[in-house]
């Protein structure tokens, strides 16, 4: 680890009084190396993803076929990059401890959140895949003495649709942890140089003479 060091320049001369020296070791801002990381920036996309996610949820959650939206998992997941989001946003604005702590926890929970959702998203794909011989439209004939079978091919690209959508998700929740990742390294090295970081006030003896 590279440590800097930044002193005091106001030394009085010899045989006069002298003030204490105040050394600062391991770097004047250790939180901004956070900052390194673009929080705003990645911030900006975390909530673009989030919004994304929580939107197209609301339709998917309406259809008939089953999907990741039965289990809730595009909100929760989206609300979760919502916040992660606006707290790095906030914390490149004013980057506190306080903050960057708060940016670290929340992308743990987060990224746990978008292993659990990766699965949901396919396990949605699976679903949608099982539920197409069922997913046929059946109309009575009154010509006929038995229901007749209608095929729909507008139903057919009404799954591939929601496939598509599933697969969306499942890109935007790699794109995520992603990003969590790198977040997660900068905060903790951020808050891994706040700690080494010591404060020494040296205060000069008076001289023998």
């Amino acid at each position: 680890m590279i440590m800097s060091m930044s002193m005091a320049s106001d030394i009085s001369p010899a045989g006069g009084e002298r003030g204490p020296h105040t050394t600062m070791v391991g770097g004047s801002k250790p939180l901004h190396r956070f900052i390194r990381g673009e929080p705003k920036s990645t911030g900006i996309v975390m909530m673009f993803m989030g919004s994304s996610l929580f939107i197209l949820g609301i339709p998917m959650r309406q259809d008939t076929l089953m999907s990741s939206a039965e289990t809730f998992t595009p909100f929760w997941l989206g609300i979760l990059f919502i916040i992660s989001g606006l707290l790095y946003v906030l914390t490149e604005k004013n980057p506190s401890k306080q903050l960057v702590t708060a940016s670290l926890a929340l992308s743990i929970i987060s990224m746990l959140g978008v292993t659990v959702a990766f699965f949901e998203f396919l396990k949605g794909i699976l679903h949608i895949r099982q539920s197409h011989d069922y997913y046929d439209h059946y109309h009575y004939d009154y010509n006929a003495t038995e229901s007749g079978r209608v095929v729909v091919p507008w139903r057919k690209q009404h799954m591939y649709q929601l496939i598509s959508l599933e697969a969306v998700f499942m890109y935007q929740s790699l794109v995520g942890m992603v990003l969590l990742i790198v977040m997660t390294s900068f905060a903790r090295v951020a808050l891994r140089s706040s700690k080494t970081q010591a404060i020494v006030v040296m205060q000069d003896l008076p001289s023998p003479d």
